[in-house]
């Protein structure tokens, strides 16, 4: 495929007719992540060196709003982590889609232990770099850690603002 210019403004207006075709939340995230793929090759045009540095305190992420609905819905965000942070295990509570801009971190997914729904048990871990697009559905329990060593820059495009959604954090048991 030869793109010539897709941007975040062709994004957003891509998202706003998905989700308004009603599609189930599956086929939503994998028509998303062939347009955040889209996006992605295109980041010479779009993506500033102002979005690739940590901005504010240097313990949280940088995030970089590039569009959110005014209900909070179709957000797309570039986030920037300096190298040894790291989240909790958490869910959205919406879908997301994430891809690499530049560097790497591993995310780590997560299960419910059984009997302890507060408590969950890692199941899988996978690398995120500029090769790499991952789908979370609704449900997913993740982590994030930059363990790389160096910055790592990703675009996270949610169904809905995570901050708007009544997320959970959970709390770890150990690898599964």
């Amino acid at each position: 495929m030869c793109d010539t210019g897709y941007t975040p403004k062709d994004l957003v207006a891509d998202l706003r007719e998905l989700v308004g075709r009603g599609e189930p939340e599956a086929v939503v995230l994998e028509e998303v992540r062939d347009l955040v793929k889209r996006l992605l090759l295109m980041k010479h045009n779009w993506l500033r060196s102002s979005m690739q540095q940590p901005s504010g305190d240097p313990q949280l992420p940088s995030i970089y709003k590039l569009h959110e609905e005014p209900d909070h819905s179709l957000t797309v965000n570039v986030v920037t982590w300096m190298p040894g942070r790291e989240t909790r295990p958490h869910n959205h509570l919406t879908w997301a889609v994430v891809g690499g801009l530049g560097g790497w971190e591993t995310q780590h997914l997560w299960k419910r232990a059984e009997g302890d729904p507060e408590r969950v048990t890692k199941v899988a871990t996978e690398r995120i770099d500029t090769k790499t697009i991952v789908t979370l559905d609704s449900q997913t329990i993740h982590s994030v850690h930059n363990d790389s060593g160096a910055l790592s820059v990703t675009l996270h495009v949610y169904g809905r603002n995570p901050e708007f959604t009544d997320r959970q954090h959970f709390e770890q048991m150990g690898s599964g």
